[in-house]
């Protein structure tokens, strides 16, 4: 009768162990969902904003591994869980989305600019970012939320690390940052992320670097005039 009572006792505490099991599966199910939805449709906001009339699909993967991964071919952009976990709200993942999102939508330009594309990434890396500027405008999202991502997730080369094919994070974030200044100053007066840690710590340490680009764009600005 004991031994009874003990196997009954086993096959309880294995029957709640396989629904406790089954329930945790489906929470990061559930979980996994909201995430893909969230990404599906922050990404066809982007394009639908833009009038863009290609499709591009929007996936989100269970990796851990921080990372955004473009698909010219299939025309698709895949977000990691790992890179999920570095964005804070909404604008974040628009950010995420909107620079790749571009990358893809200079692609289909054509075989000459796929040519050059692949052969002078540095260049239409930056317009990339532009353009990545430009959509999250048109949707509805605060641009400055493209320096953060960019501040929290892009490499920062030293001098012997100079990678002819991609800018580091406080080259582009000078950049993203003269083109909102130029284009869309409301957002640098009207900051809502000036608190934002990220944000801070990039006008911390690109003080010089954006200083530099406002002279030079100043410089072209007169040039231009005088020639008039």
């Amino acid at each position: 009768m004991r031994i009874c009572k003990i196997l009954c006792v086993f096959f309880v505490c294995v029957l709640l162990s396989s629904q406790q099991t089954i329930f945790a599966d489906e929470l990061i199910l559930e979980k996994d969902t909201q995430l893909q939805k969230i990404i599906s449709q922050t990404g066809f906001r982007l394009l639908n904003s833009s009038g863009y009339e290609n499709r591009i699909t929007f996936f989100y993967s269970p990796v851990p591994e921080p990372k955004i991964k473009i698909n010219n071919r299939k025309k698709r952009v895949t977000v990691t869980k790992g890179m999920m976990m570095l964005v804070d709200d909404e604008n974040e993942i628009a950010a995420a989305l909107s620079s790749a999102t571009s990358q893809i939508i200079d692609n289909q330009s054509g075989f000459f600019r796929r040519f050059s594309v692949s052969f002078s990434p540095r260049k239409y890396e930056i317009k990339a970012d532009k353009k990545a500027v430009d959509l999250m405008v048109n949707a509805g999202y605060n641009p400055i939320a493209l320096i953060n991502f960019i501040n929290k997730t892009n490499k920062e080369q030293n001098w012997f690390e100079y990678n002819i094919f991609h800018h580091n994070g406080t080259e582009r974030n000078t950049q993203i940052y003269q083109y909102i200044y130029e284009k869309y100053p409301l957002f640098i007066a009207n900051n809502e992320y000036i608190e934002n840690n990220s944000y801070q710590n990039f006008l911390y340490t690109t003080k010089n670097e954006r200083k530099k680009a406002r002279i030079i764009k100043e410089a072209k600005l007169k040039r231009n005039n005088h020639k008039k």
